[in-house]
């Protein structure tokens, strides 16, 4: 067997390889700039507002109970006043979330995070008919002026003070929850409720918040309807809790979607009551989720671009060597070399452009201009500018193949299975005729004439 035929073959493999290792060096590049990304993100969520999550609203009663206790003292038996502090947190019968999303990009430097403004209106009623009775024998219950207390992840996204209308009263929000287990958010104080009488009390506030990228909504009361809408054209519904496939309206002009959770669905009341009366911090509550989803990520995009590297340069360089087979072509290692740096640039090319125009630009003028480039290069290396266009028309094609591929997330996979069968079916029947064992037994000087017949 020709040996200069076995090192032309080892030689194009160890280009492949080496071409494939620049590749996986951007790839490296493309994921060091998705980190600093997310650094960026978690920067203006410092600096703005993060992602948001409702709890609430709780209707807290505090109240003193006090009660007569017998001690013994130096053998003397006496009674002695005791006092306990305690709350009962009622959560609402109905509860009702109704409102629409706008989104913008924060920008800081090159780097932007996808925001939303909520304009909502909450609404509910809270109806109780349970006394407050003392917990011991001979005591007395002192009820305290009650407050109304929503846990809201990052309160910095208010856009203005809210204000509750309690029973037709409009009473002003204060900052924190009054609750430990709650975390952040706000309060509203309600004065003194008679606790000895039935109550059905209906309630309403604004709720203008500003968040990043997340939304949640724990629902707590009885019955929980939950109606939302954006002009958002790329919503990823999550959490415990789907929104009604019935109502649910995803189109080019945003998303509707409505939400019912009974109290029956859902053990939240029990584990919110359980952790507010233990003052326990952590909460692992169920919650309803819209994740704002950008539609084209040029660093996941560009990831996934970097993973056809090999398989571009590799079937590439497999042309060139039919070429060599067929066309009684003599390519050097140098232009085997510089046709692979010239691919491998696609796609440093392709993530500097995207970061400061779109990723459909940048990749039209990456591949261009590596197209352009190579075109050019191979009509002098083939030599035949008939032979240049040909390839450059090849490469055209598999980077508009490659595009397609990047922009169907769903079929990603079985349009790049098909590609690389397409291509290796392609392959295979233009070689179809070549006798590669009397390829390799060529002299050294004619190593690529081979012999085909049509």
């Amino acid at each position: 067997m020709n040996r200069t035929f076995i090192f032309k073959v080892m030689g194009v493999f160890f280009l492949t390889m080496m071409m494939s290792w620049a590749v996986s060096y951007i790839n490296s590049m493309i994921h060091e700039r998705q980190f600093r990304q997310e650094d960026v993100k978690n920067q203006i969520a410092l600096s703005s507002a993060g992602r948001q999550t409702i709890i609430g609203p709780i209707l807290v009663v505090p109240y003193i109970e006090q009660y007569p206790e017998t001690i013994t003292e130096n053998g003397i038996k006496k009674t002695v006043i005791q006092q306990d502090t305690q709350a009962v947190y009622i959560l609402p019968e109905t509860l009702n979330l109704e409102g629409g999303f706008t989104n913008q990009y924060k920008q800081l430097g090159i780097y932007k995070a996808l925001m939303y403004q909520l304009g909502g209106q909450m609404q509910g009623r809270f109806k109780f008919n349970q006394p407050i009775l003392p917990r011991h024998s001979g005591g007395t219950v002192y009820i305290k002026p009650a407050y109304l207390s929503m846990g809201i992840s990052d309160p910095r996204g208010f856009t203005d003070k809210p204000e509750l209308t309690w029973n037709e009263r409009t009473i002003g929000f204060l900052q924190g929850t009054q609750l430990k287990a709650l975390g952040k958010g706000i309060h509203a104080e309600l004065g003194q409720i008679d606790m000895t009488q039935t109550h059905d009390i209906p309630f309403a506030f604004k709720l203008n918040l500003r968040g990043m990228e997340n939304f949640d909504f724990t629902p707590i009361a009885d019955n929980n309807k939950v109606l939302l809408r954006s002009s958002w054209q790329h919503p990823h519904f999550n959490g415990s809790y789907l929104p009604d496939p019935n109502t649910q309206k995803v189109n080019s002009a945003g998303f509707e979607a409505e939400w019912r959770v009974s109290s029956i669905s859902s053990n939240n009341q029990s584990l919110l009551i359980n952790a507010l009366g233990a003052a326990n911090s952590s909460l692992n509550l169920e919650s309803l989720n819209i994740g704002f989803i950008e539609p084209i990520n040029v660093y996941s995009l560009s990831d996934r671009a970097t993973k056809y590297g090999l398989l571009f340069i590799g079937l590439t360089f497999a042309g060139f060597f039919i070429f060599e087979l067929m066309k009684q072509l003599r390519i050097h290692p140098a232009q085997y070399t510089m046709v692979g740096l010239a691919m491998a640039m696609f796609y440093l090319l392709l993530i500097s452009l995207s970061e400061h125009i779109s990723f459909g630009a940048s990749y039209l003028i990456a591949s261009l201009a590596c197209v352009g480039l190579l075109g050019y290069y191979l009509s002098f290396v083939l030599k035949s500018k008939a032979n240049g266009a040909i390839f450059a028309t090849l490469l055209t094609a598999l980077y508009g193949a490659l595009y397609g591929i990047l922009a169907s997330e769903d079929n990603a996979l079985l349009m790049g299975s098909l590609l690389v069968f397409g291509l290796l079916a392609l392959t295979m029947v233009i070689t179809r005729k070549v006798d590669w064992y009397q390829i390799s037994s060529k002299p050294a000087q004619s190593l690529a004439y081979a012999e085909y017949t049509a």
